[in-house]
């Protein structure tokens, strides 16, 4: 398996919504979610290739996806470890109706009806760490012509491409080792791995369609086909923020130094397990 290790570099503070959540409590997960990368990095894919960015609208209107194609896992963005990261909890005035979208456009158009206090976390992170994954390392390339370009994360925030890897070549191998990124909670039950120093949230994949075998290696990605999703899957997801000494012993694919990612997770975002 091969990886790239892609630098972003915030603007602003950010907020990944938690879901389910109260409508006037909007809570945020302290890191990049897979799907969110995902369609973060598609748009940038978009925007170097010379295309218009599609808006974003309610589920109701069922709106096109477009994300990486399943060849390119995103495995979410972090924290770089050594910097500043917090969430911080404020209030502000946001959306009454909840097919009211106007602060997750892309486009804003100055809409601000229907408006109420909430209250709002906002992430706030000096530097973030993402990884993509794939089996092979045709195509990968192509995610170098991202860097410098920038576009909206998230419900809100904004963040650029500073910096992409050459390509790391993975091996398998099961040890004691803290993982790099979230890592599903079954995976954990599954192999009696209890714990402590993790937190635990409800998160959510891309149920991929059947038919979505894609041929070239720019197809999918730096164009404006739509992805072929039909949907969400919710799973519950188990993140380590501190090394408490006690690190799980899983099956992970790693570069023997920095980079220990969960077999299962990239099993579970491909949709080849389901937890």
């Amino acid at each position: 398996m091969y990886c790239l290790q892609i630098n972003i570099q915030p603007t602003a503070a950010m907020t990944f919504r938690i879901l389910p959540g109260s409508i006037l409590n909007i809570a945020t997960y302290p890191f990049v979610p897979p799907t969110t990368l995902s369609g973060f990095l598609r748009r940038l894919g978009m925007m170097y290739a010379g295309l218009e960015i599609p808006e974003t609208r309610v589920n109701n209107d069922k709106p096109p996806f477009y994300a990486l194609p399943q060849r390119y896992c995103a495995l979410g963005a972090y924290p770089v470890k050594g910097t500043l990261s917090a969430v911080h909890r404020t209030y502000r005035k946001g959306m009454r109706e909840f097919n009211h979208d106007a602060f997750s456009r892309i486009y804003q158009d100055g809409d601000k009806a229907n408006f109420q206090l909430h209250t709002w976390e906002y992430f706030i992170a000096q530097e973030l760490v993402a990884y993509v994954v794939s089996d092979s390392t045709h195509g990968l390339e192509n995610f170098q012509k991202l860097v410098d370009y920038g576009c909206k994360l998230g419900k809100e925030g904004f963040a650029i491409i500073s910096q992409v890897s050459e390509i790391i070549e993975l091996h398998q191998e099961t040890s004691a080792k803290y993982p790099s990124t979230i890592v599903p909670m079954e995976t954990l039950l599954q192999n009696n791995q209890f714990v402590s120093g993790c937190d635990i949230y409800n998160l959510y994949r891309y149920k991929w369609s059947a038919n979505n075998n894609l041929r070239a290696e720019e197809e999918g990605f730096l164009d404006n086909q739509e992805t072929k999703v039909e949907g969400f899957i919710p799973f519950v997801t188990a993140y380590f923020t501190k090394d408490t000494g006690n690190p799980p012993t899983l099956e992970y694919v790693t570069d023997r130094e920095e980079i220990n990612i969960p077999v299962s997770l990239v099993n579970l975002l491909r949709g080849e397990i389901y937890v």
